[in-house]
């Protein structure tokens, strides 16, 4: 990561040990993260399930006075004869903060009733009995969790979080995060064939025709993403969709309609990659492998304890990956899209070098306040796009086998092609006009096309959800608040 590698070197450290701390220290991070992340999206997810279907989710395991609680029950210990000397500074630590940690308690019940419930989980399934069956092939059965885990923790080495805050940079690095996200296949399929149960070999078979079909539309949206920018580096990726070039200002670039987004053909893909997604993550409506009412649970039917868990974190972990992988390829990644914001020279520590003839030579390095901002932005986008998953879980029923290899097979692959030829044949034919135009008259022409686009696209929106109901739809609302009178949550 070189945010870290430039502190060590400040700080005078050997090159070798720097870039080994520089290494570990963020994979320790993203680890810890993305575990957290899918502890709290299981909470996230059941209160936002719960607002959809008009009741109250969980609420009784709450935080309530935890804290406080916790500063009252170590104070007393602390007082105790048998008390060691550790206990004594806890308590006299604690015993002044316990007004401050009630006032906390009550915020976060008031913010996040039932917060605990991810904790609850996390500890029932630690402390549940480690069950295999004795007809299963046990080594098989135990590597295949940690295969499929490592498939979806893998991947997060190569996104780029923030402009300096990541793991590492490859320059393929959209190769080898399809490459690492391949490998959750082999994974399913050996917990399914293990397993001896002929509901879980179901499940395994169900999921990799599955994923390795949709991994097709996956792949063209990503491929299409990176012959626009010209790079296989998501960076890189990141960095064109700025649009840098010689002579522009905070109102010609680093605007949200540079986003791969508002190009025609990326336009297109962005849903076709983000169902694809849906499908690789096995998230409704594209559960099928784990379908319920056929086949027990799928492919982990025989699971228990923290085996289980390692599948249940590995969905969440991969529903990050997926969405940050759009986010990088659509929406600019960590940029704000505001113009002016990304071009303030105070924001940037260097500024961008080009060539003689243009060309962007040295994307430009950004100061640490600004990196920190620039993570923000990544986060909330990524998150957003899982947020869009959990409500679509929530809000359509489970395709048919047939119905979801159709979509795949005969619309997203052929709309994927349609779109790669496109950019292909467009980035032919550009040479020639940009030849007799000029560079800066086509890069002019673009850059307003692209926002007139980005403009018109946001203003349909805001006129959508903007615009009054209709007669039927009040219709509706009142029969279906009408519907929910009298009962009971």
């Amino acid at each position: 990561m070189p945010a870290i590698y430039r502190l060590l070197i400040g700080w005078q450290m050997n090159d070798t040990l720097a870039t080994v701390i520089a290494i570990i220290v963020p994979c320790m991070i993203v680890f810890l993260l993305v575990q957290a992340v899918a502890g709290l999206s299981t909470y996230i997810e059941r209160k936002l399930a719960a607002d959809i279907q008009r009741r109250v989710g969980p609420n009784k395991c709450n935080i309530g006075a935890f804290f406080g609680e916790f500063a009252r029950a170590t104070v007393t210990n602390g007082k105790l004869q048998n008390a060691g000397v550790l206990g004594r500074l806890m308590a006299t630590g604690l015993g002044a903060a316990i007004p401050v940690l009630d006032i906390v308690d009550k915020l976060v019940y008031k913010l996040a009733p039932g917060i605990l419930i991810f904790l609850a989980d996390g500890i029932k399934l630690i402390m549940k009995e480690d069950i295999i069956p004795d007809a299963v092939d046990k080594p098989m059965f135990k590597a295949a969790p940690t295969i499929v885990l490592v498939s979806a923790f893998g991947a997060c080495a190569a996104l780029p979080f923030s402009d300096a805050w990541y793991v590492a940079d490859f320059n393929t690095g959209v190769l080898y995060i399809a490459a690492v996200t391949s490998i959750e296949v082999l994974g399913i399929l050996m917990a399914g064939w293990a397993s001896n149960n002929k509901w879980a070999l179901l499940g395994g078979m169900r999921s990799a025709a599955q994923i390795v079909s949709y991994e097709l539309p996956v792949g063209l949206a990503l491929t299409t993403g990176a012959m626009i920018a010209g790079t296989l580096s998501l960076q890189g990726m990141i960095i064109d969709q700025f649009g840098f070039h010689q002579g522009g200002n905070g109102l010609t670039q680093g605007w949200f309609w540079q986003w791969n987004l508002f190009h025609p053909a990326m336009f297109v893909l962005a849903p076709v990659y983000f169902l694809a997604a849906l499908a690789e993550c096995n998230r409704t409506p594209f559960d099928i492998p784990e379908a319920e009412s056929e086949l027990v649970a799928g492919y982990h039917t025989e699971y228990t304890g923290m085996r289980f868990a390692f599948f249940f974190m590995a969905e969440y972990a991969m529903m990050c990956v997926t969405s940050a992988l759009a986010v990088t390829i659509f929406l600019g990644g960590w940029s704000s899209g505001i113009g002016p914001l990304e071009n303030w020279s105070h924001w940037m520590a260097t500024q961008p070098v080009f060539t003689s003839d243009g060309v962007l030579a040295q994307a430009p390095t950004f100061n640490w306040w600004a990196t920190l901002f620039h993570l923000g932005v990544f986060g909330v986008k990524t998150y957003g796009l899982v947020l869009i998953m959990m409500w679509i879980r929530w809000t359509l029923p489970r395709f048919r086998v047939d119905q979801m290899m159709t979509l795949c097979w005969k619309k997203l692959i052929p709309l994927g092609m349609l779109c790669f030829f496109a950019v292909s044949l467009w980035m032919v034919v550009r040479i020639p006009i940009a030849n007799h135009l000029g560079e800066e008259t086509l890069t002019g022409i673009t850059f307003t096309l692209r926002a007139v686009f980005a403009l018109a696209v946001l203003g349909f929106l805001f006129w959508f959800f903007s615009k009054p109901l209709t007669a039927d739809q009040k219709a509706q609302r009142e029969m279906l608040a009408k519907g929910f009178v009298g009962t009971t949550v």
